[in-house]
Parts: structure tokens; sequence; C-alpha cells
């Protein structure tokens, strides 16, 4: 019964520390994934904004009004990700440090995870839209 016990707490003990495991770098890893996967299309993103905006300025007013819609969801998307660079800059330092205890950490960086898919999202749907009112 005692050897039954042990075993009990140990795989227990065992169970609770692998499920509470949490590392900071490797979601602020994730995090610049996304990152590293769409700050490479800000160039490609301004480009559509000019070409969007050129065409608006030779279409129909109902044309161009839609075209002007995509332009300024094209400047959010990239104001998105200049915002959310400019805020990761001047936040990041205090959780990763852990200034502010680990929950908040947690908190942080899930939020912050949040925000770069918003950003990623927000340029992909952009950029699509772009594309397809070029063609």
């Amino acid at each position: 019964m005692k050897k039954l016990s042990l075993l009990l707490l140990f795989v227990l003990a065992l169970f609770v520390s692998c499920g509470s495991s949490f590392d900071a770098e490797v979601e602020k890893n994730k995090i610049f994934d996304i990152h590293d996967e769409v700050m490479p299309k800000m160039g490609e993103l301004m480009s559509l904004k000019r070409k969007v905006i050129e065409k608006a300025s030779e279409v129909n007013a109902e044309n161009a009004s839609e075209l002007q819609n995509i332009a300024q969801e094209l400047d959010e998307a990239s104001e998105g990700m200049m915002s959310w660079m400019r805020d990761w800059s001047k936040n990041s330092q205090q959780y990763m440090e852990m200034k502010n205890g680990t929950e908040a950490q947690k908190e942080y960086l899930a939020a912050e995870m949040e925000r770069v898919i918003d950003v990623k999202e927000a340029i992909n749907t952009s950029m699509a839209k772009a594309k397809e009112a070029l063609k």
C-alpha cells in the first residue's frame, strides 16, 4: 500500500510539473515567427496601395470609392504592424524579465500573440482584396 501511495504521489507530481511548464522564450519565438512571416510582405503591401490609388484615379466614382476603401485597409494593416512593433519595443522587456510576475508574463504574451495574429490577418486580407481589385 505504501508503494502504491508513493507511486501515485510521484505520478501526480510528474503530471503537475509537466502540465504547468511555460517557457516565455518559446512563446516569444512563436510570436516572432508570425511577425517574420508577414513583415517581408510590407514592401509589396505598400506597392499594392500605390497601384490601388492609381487605379482609383482612373475609374468612375463608385469604383474609386471601393478602391479607396481597399487602400485604407492596406494603410491600416501597415500601421497595425508598425504599431505592434513600437508597442513590443516599448513594453516587452519588463515582461520578458518577469518584472511583473509569471502570470502577467503569460497574459502579456498571450495578448501579444493575439495582436500579431490580428496584424497578420489584416495584412493578408487587405493584400488579397487589393490583388483582386487590380485584376
